[in-house]
């Protein structure tokens, strides 16, 4: 298996390595803006299989692989899928077999060709219930839902909005970070940390702390 492994990461860095773009060698001017609206409207669209030459059929199930080849394919199809500016984005920690089962079972999609704006990799067929996807319960669709289930509308007061602020990034952190989410604490966001001269804190431990996470 290693053997046909390493033929196809010689394919798949070859592919990344003559992906054709139409508008390659063009300049482009002020006349060319069009917002991201309009772009995915107007943007000619190709088969990622017909474009990159690789297909799923190439892919072997990540059952039948080690979990070293599956990190090797799947940083090999990402950086495939950043060169075709279809990028492949999580919101939250995702186990790399997860991810690489993701990208094998969606690999075969019209994308579109931006040249103004990010193109991103499709996660999931128009209709598919949360959770149903190949990313199951790490749906970046249910994380969103759930993200934006407690926000409400309404007016609120400078703190009152801070705090909604801070209660949300926290979610999102702690989905996405797991259990090292406190490296990233939004202290900027927490009033507990203000001084007088406001706020001097960013994401990120504090100078004074760091030694506490080794």
């Amino acid at each position: 298996m290693q053997k046909y492994i390493d033929q196809l990461l010689e394919d798949i860095a070859y592919a990344t390595q003559n992906i054709s773009l139409p508008f390659t060698g063009s300049e482009s001017s002020l006349s060319d803006w069009v917002t991201a609206e309009d772009e995915e409207k107007l943007a000619p669209t190709r088969n990622l299989e017909t474009w990159t030459g690789i297909t799923t059929y190439m892919l072997p199930p990540e059952k039948m692989l080690e979990d070293a080849q599956v990190i090797q394919l799947l940083d090999a199809l990402i950086k495939l899928l950043d060169t075709c500016n279809c990028h492949f984005v999580m919101q939250i920690t995702v186990p790399e077999r997860i991810q690489y089962a993701a990208i094998r079972d969606h690999f075969n999609q019209e994308v579109k060709l931006k040249r103004l704006h990010m193109g991103f990799f499709e996660l999931c067929r128009h209709g598919t219930p949360h959770k149903t996807c190949a990313l199951g319960e790490y749906c970046q669709c249910a994380f969103f839902e759930e993200f934006f289930a407690g926000y409400i509308d309404e007016e609120r007061s400078p703190g009152e909005e801070r705090a909604a602020e801070l209660e949300m990034e926290i979610i999102h952190i702690k989905k996405k970070y797991g259990d090292d989410w406190m490296r990233y604490y939004p202290y900027h966001l927490d009033k507990d940390h203000d001084d007088e001269n406001g706020n001097p804190y960013n994401y990120g431990i504090p100078d004074d702390d760091e030694d506490d996470w080794g």
